[in-house]
């Protein structure tokens, strides 16, 4: 079935109105949803004022409307809520749409390309949520998004482990070689 992002989505802004200090969280565009202080070590990244952050739960996503066309959105995975930026569009699936489907779908080269063609800006492309909904796309069932997201999720954890492993073989390789010539 051809339909809208918007029409399988539901964009909201829960804000941090009782000013509880939830983890700080980052979207990036490789590892997802990031503890800031794994990011950023140190260096304090929550503002003074929390009440204007975004409150995000388990299953919803967010991303950053000026790096979604190099990555930047996520599901949240964790099991307490957390806070993110209040520059960051946040959004949940409706019922009848499969998460771990949605999540490979937004990840997509093609919807990248889509992000650029709906995005607004010159040098740095923006999307904000209005224009994200109107993006076209092709939804199957359920039980056959479930299908595609398991199978899609099986690939991706095994070019995971072998690129684990390749980094195995690249150390041991050092070390030989360091062993050998010395």
């Amino acid at each position: 079935m051809q339909t809208s992002i918007g029409s399988i989505t539901q964009n909201f802004n829960r804000r941090n109105k009782n000013k509880i200090a939830y983890p700080m969280f980052s979207v990036t565009n490789d590892l997802g949803f990031v503890a800031q202080v794994e990011k950023f070590g140190d260096r304090e990244m929550v503002g003074e004022n929390i009440d204007s952050y975004k409150v995000i739960k388990n299953g919803e996503f967010a991303y950053n409307p000026a790096r979604i066309n190099v990555g930047s959105i996520a599901r949240y995975n964790g099991n307490e809520s957390c806070m993110i930026s209040s520059l960051y569009v946040c959004f949940r699936l409706k019922n009848d749409i499969s998460s771990h489907w949605a999540l490979h779908l937004f990840k997509s080269h093609r919807m990248n390309f889509y992000y650029n063609v709906y995005g607004e800006g010159g040098v740095r492309v923006y999307l904000f949520y209005p224009n994200f909904a109107r993006i076209k796309v092709s939804v199957p069932e359920f039980l056959e998004q479930e299908k595609i997201g398991s199978v899609l999720s099986v690939i991706d954890k095994r070019i995971d482990l072998e690129i684990n492993l390749n980094d195995k073989y690249q150390q041991q390789k050092v070390f030989l070689l360091k062993e050998m010539f010395i």
